[in-house]
């Protein structure tokens, strides 16, 4: 069982990058396989090869790319204009060809595409990023990636055709969580909670000793202390911390999805979240419950985080959040 004490809250530049690896100014993108339509092709690997030619020009010549708005669909130029002033990048290959596939929510997808970003950490300097498509073939959403056994290992588990098709939705949706994350970008974080969120947090204390040594040893030194936030302190304590660090890295690890037995637009995600930053790092289990009642836009409704070991051992598998842990109402 976990061990649980629930503590009401009462509140709670685009730098200059100096490639080191990158081989050529010019990247030329072409699709491997996975369409037929040979003029929406055509616009993806020119959109694609300008943008990434872009990154690197901007890089070589350390200032901002240069981003022309053909290159984008209706909103994005703003949004992908802000994730690389967040977190620069550039990709260090001549040549690119992956496969495109096209996406159930309409447009198309590719994958897999490298890039060095300079001011993560050193061990994750290299990433993969995932560029999404209009119908048309102009780059609709840029984020980080999943690894790509993990993606393939989440749609593996799919019991229903309708449930791959949500979990397509579900990697998108970390993938934009994540990437989020990395942005500072709290209006998107804020948007994706519901308003009654429920928000808990854990945190490793040590326990107080008692007189009884039988007593102590059953207890244990450490305890997990839990603590419940709105959605309102949750979202006031990121920008603080979004505030003081310049470089924010958050890695998602170990994902498990689960859909709920009775709501079948209700799953949960269970995942190892590594968090890196310029003043704090830590690594803890993630349990998110989201609802996809509307596919378009997955609303969280539960959102809980512990540290990963007490007393210096992995935290148990059964006292890790998951689904079944919640009374569902809704």
């Amino acid at each position: 069982m976990k061990q649980i004490i629930i503590l009401l809250a009462l509140s709670a530049c685009f730098l200059n990058v100096s490639p080191t690896s990158a081989q050529t100014e010019k990247v030329w993108f072409s699709v491997k396989d996975g369409m037929t339509n040979q003029t929406v092709m055509k616009a993806i690997e020119n959109n694609t090869t300008s943008f990434l030619t872009a990154l690197n020009q901007a890089a070589l010549q350390n200032k901002t790319p240069e981003l022309p708005a053909s290159l984008f669909g209706r909103t994005a130029q703003q949004s992908v204009t802000a994730f690389l002033n967040a977190t620069p990048m550039y990709c260090a290959k001549q040549f690119i060809s992956e496969r495109c596939v096209q996406r159930s929510s309409g447009g198309y997808q590719v994958r897999n595409i490298s890039v060095f970003i300079p001011d993560a950490p050193e061990d994750r300097q290299n990433q993969e990023i995932v560029i999404d498509y209009t119908a048309d073939g102009k780059i609709d959403n840029i984020s980080i990636a999943l690894e790509e056994t993990k993606v393939r290992a989440i749609l593996e588990e799919y019991a229903t055709l309708e449930d791959f098709n949500r979990r397509q939705i579900i990697i998108a949706f970390l993938e934009n969580f994540r990437t989020a994350y990395n942005l500072k970008d709290v209006e998107y974080i804020e948007s994706v909670f519901s308003d009654q969120a429920l928000i808990i947090t854990g945190k490793v204390v040590k326990q107080v000793p008692t007189k009884d040594q039988a007593l102590n040893s059953l207890l244990g030194t450490e305890k997990i202390v839990y603590v419940t936030h709105t959605k309102k302190e949750y979202v006031t304590n990121l920008k603080l911390t979004f505030g003081r660090n310049k470089y924010i890295d958050v890695v998602f690890d170990d994902i498990d999805v689960v859909s709920h037995p009775k709501n079948e637009k209700l799953y949960g995600v269970t995942l190892r979240q590594k968090w890196g930053s310029s003043t704090y790092n830590d690594t803890g289990y993630l349990f998110l419950m989201v609802d996809f009642k509307d596919e378009d836009w997955p609303m969280i409704h539960v959102r809980t985080w512990q540290p990963d070991k007490i007393e210096g051992k992995d935290l148990s598998k059964d006292e890790i959040f998951q689904l079944n842990d919640f009374n569902i109402n809704f």
